[in-house]
């Protein structure tokens, strides 16, 4: 978490006071005729709600570096959960409740009270959303398959399964190792020719990996391994005494991916030899928009390639993809991850949306330009928000074939 400039933390708490004062008023609007024991029961548990969480947001705004500098995430994502509970729905219902003038204007009183009933009630069922996402959806794991066709994929490994994983990060697991333990039952269970991670294996600590070797260890392909780092995997989110300590972190986030087997790709390159032929398996650093770091040298990655090579990319970011890989390479697949598919999502009639999609356009699944294709994998972990919404945890099954001549 980084400084928060004054002047937004001023127009933050006011717009929470805001919220919280509008809310007040729509449920005043429909408690106003009850006993009147009933309404000081209900503003008094309103009022104690309001103060606590928005105290406590106010608490974390206002120090950023009590978050940025623990080792456990338990505040904070206590703090953000509470956040997206109460203030969420809130903001919902206060949008509604300035709507309600108009019926109320144009129709009457009764008009108003109907909508904002309906209002309360669709408000509470958001409330019920967002904590099945923390305490369910996150732990309910989807295996997304799909099969994709080359011209020039070896004829030969017709059927070659890539298992993709993406965005670990452990430090939201805590000490709950069943994400992890789901995900090497249904990974033996896909019996992959290769496995591949495409970063960020912690939120920020190398000291996150602890306790969770055992499953890191059990994770494997027919032919190998491999991984990449993601942005969160540099340390870059944290304050460090020293540059020292932040090599020293990253240094045990690395031996945590090789000791478990993993082969690190940093700027470079593999050869995949399979039966009697080869492809090459690209990894590269982190590439991003800013804020996030770009350490990527993609010319060093596939340097001594040799011509006509099949090419298949890791980058953690998707973003590297459209703004460098596409423009500057023919490399045909590219798999990242990153996005989380934002934690949350719609799907209506078998079409999926996030609203991440206003920040990054490839967010989430297949896409294909000029020729390339990209997979971006939703992730296992959460990051910010403890939770997942019609976005569930991701583990992807790539079968690659080579495209039938007519």
């Amino acid at each position: 978490m980084r400084g928060i400039p004054s002047a937004f933390l001023v127009f933050f708490v006011a717009l929470v006071i805001l919220i919280e004062l509008i809310s007040y008023f729509g449920i005043w609007q429909l408690i106003k005729g009850s006993s009147k024991r009933t309404i000081i029961a209900i503003s008094s548990l309103y009022a104690l709600i309001s103060l606590f969480t928005s105290g406590l947001l106010i608490y974390a705004f206002s120090n950023p570096e009590v978050i940025r500098q623990a080792r456990s995430y338990t505040f904070f994502y206590f703090v953000i959960s509470v956040t997206f509970l109460n203030l969420f729905p809130k903001f919902v219902f206060t949008l509604i409740t300035l709507f309600s003038f108009l019926p109320r204007w144009v129709a009457g009183k009764r008009y108003q009270l109907i909508l904002l009933t309906g209002s309360f009630v669709i408000c509470t069922g958001l409330f019920t959303i967002i904590l099945y996402g923390i305490y369910w959806g996150r732990y309910t794991i989807n295996v997304e398959k799909q099969d994709l066709y080359f011209n020039n994929w070896p004829e030969q490994l017709n059927g070659f399964k890539i298992v993709q994983l993406s965005d670990i990060h452990l430090g939201s697991f805590g000490n709950n190792p069943e994400v992890m333990a789901k995900t090497v039952q249904i990974v033996k269970g896909l019996d992959p020719d290769l496995l591949l991670f495409t970063g960020d294996l912690v939120n920020n600590f190398g000291d996150e990996i602890k306790g969770f070797e055992p499953y890191l260890n059990q994770l494997s392909g027919r032919y190998g391994k491999y991984a990449i780092q993601g942005n969160h995997d540099y340390g870059d989110y944290s304050n460090w005494p020293d540059s020292a300590s932040k090599l020293r972190n990253l240094h045990q986030i690395e031996s945590g991916l090789t000791d478990a087997g993993f082969k690190l790709l940093l700027n470079s390159w593999d050869k995949i030899s399979v039966k009697d032929t080869a492809f090459a398996l690209i990894g590269v650093e982190n590439w991003g928009h800013r804020p996030f770091p770009q350490y990527a040298d993609l010319d060093a990655a596939m340097k001594g390639i040799p011509a006509n090579s099949f090419e298949i990319l890791m980058t953690h970011d998707p973003a590297h993809w459209s703004a460098k890989v596409v423009p500057d390479t023919d490399i045909p697949l590219t798999l990242s991850g990153h996005t989380h598919g934002g934690q949350f999502g719609i799907k209506i009639a078998g079409i999926e949306f996030s609203p991440i999609y206003f920040i990054e356009k490839n967010w989430g699944g297949l896409y294909q330009s000029q020729g390339q294709t990209l997979y971006v994998n939703r992730g296992l972990g959460t990051i910010g928000y403890k939770g997942r919404i019609e976005m569930r945890p991701e583990i992807t099954l790539l079968t690659l074939y080579r495209t039938k001549s007519h």
